[in-house]
């Protein structure tokens, strides 16, 4: 008999990918869907890539209590992958807590109560970099936290991301249940976008590669394969030396200039498109008016970050990619998508 594994938001991308993984390994998969019309096109997509005999869907709700405790029962492990990530900022900075929030501790009271060995949380660095008074470059690490209640600088995603994981932690920590939990905490998520329900960061590489941005927003992140992402949540399992640990996952940090540089030199033919300047920071902030999804970089613009991802890599077991791979990757994918 195989061992089951829940994993929730089972449509999104790196959801998918990691479905891939556990299938491939093996393992019994339990996806979650919030609505029903998006199993046929997941499973069409996670078929091509290993065989669906031990995959199966259950209809589920973030913001809803039904049905989280049976689909627990009999699973090994919880993989919580859903989240929502808005492309737009909204005003309201409280408007993804109940998904984020509540959903995240309807899945750990499920998965605590059929007495699941291991729930991994994928999180976000978005969880740990943002705060006022940064130095520049400033770095951070597995114990730092944005400032939730930096109200200028931490928009709807990022105070969702963060209440969402300390709320986890501080679940796990009443039930004595610590070392049950990890949270993978990848950066900006780029890679093969295997169909074209990609994420948030696959639009950003499309509009790049389509000439809508005049130039590039002096902003750097952490780039993290999607891939990476997968294999990070698979290693996990059985593993006792990640308990209670928050992994970052990403090889290195890279201004959006030089990922944009990187895109032109694998794909010339989008090289005219693609920018090779960087924009001033008053006009990011002008377009963030007309665009909110600007919003999410001002508080970084100009300032570079730091961190140091050698510790998940020695916990996990594996070597993460290069940006300039994830990077080719991700654009040669949307390509052949016909995304552009």
């Amino acid at each position: 008999m195989s061992t089951k594994v829940l994993l929730t938001g089972i449509s999104g991308w790196i959801a998918k990918h990691t479905a891939i993984e556990l299938l491939k390994a093996g393992y019994e998969v339990l996806g979650t869907v919030r609505n029903k019309n998006l199993i046929d096109q997941t499973k069409q997509t996670i078929s091509k890539y290993a065989s669906t005999d031990k995959l199966s869907f259950v209809e589920l709700d973030l913001i809803k209590d039904d049905g989280w405790n049976d689909s627990a029962k009999g699973c090994k492990y919880i993989f919580h992958i859903a989240s929502p990530f808005p492309m737009k900022v909204s005003r309201n900075r409280e408007r993804l807590l109940p998904p984020a929030v509540d959903g995240t501790l309807r899945v750990l009271k499920a998965g605590v109560n059929a007495g699941v060995e291991q729930i991994i949380k994928t999180s976000s660095i978005v969880a740990m970099f943002r705060k006022p008074n940064r130095s520049n470059p400033y770095t951070f690490g597995e114990n730092d936290w944005t400032d939730e209640n930096w109200v200028e600088g931490v928009n709807d995603y990022f105070l969702s991301k963060t209440k969402a994981e300390k709320s986890a932690w501080k679940f796990m920590e009443s039930k004595g249940l610590r070392n049950k939990l990890t949270c993978i905490c990848p950066g900006g998520v780029f890679g093969d976008a295997l169909d074209k329900k990609g994420g948030t960061s696959i639009e950003y590489v499309r509009q790049f590669m389509a000439g809508k941005f005049p130039g590039a927003p002096k902003f750097a992140i952490l780039v993290s394969d999607v891939k990476d992402i997968a294999k990070a949540h698979v290693a996990c399992i059985g593993n006792n030396k990640i308990g209670g640990r928050r992994l970052i996952v990403g090889k290195e940090v890279k201004k959006l200039v030089e990922l944009s540089q990187i895109m032109a030199e694998a794909m010339p033919e989008y090289a005219k498109k693609l920018p090779k300047k960087e924009l001033p920071n008053f006009m990011v902030k002008l377009i963030s008016y007309i665009d909110s999804s600007a919003k999410m970089m001002i508080p970084d613009l100009g300032i570079l970050m730091q961190t140091d991802t050698a510790y998940a890599e020695e916990l996990l077991g594996f070597k993460f990619k290069p940006a300039k791979d994830c990077m080719i990757e991700n654009a040669k994918s949307v390509v052949r998508l016909g995304l552009v």
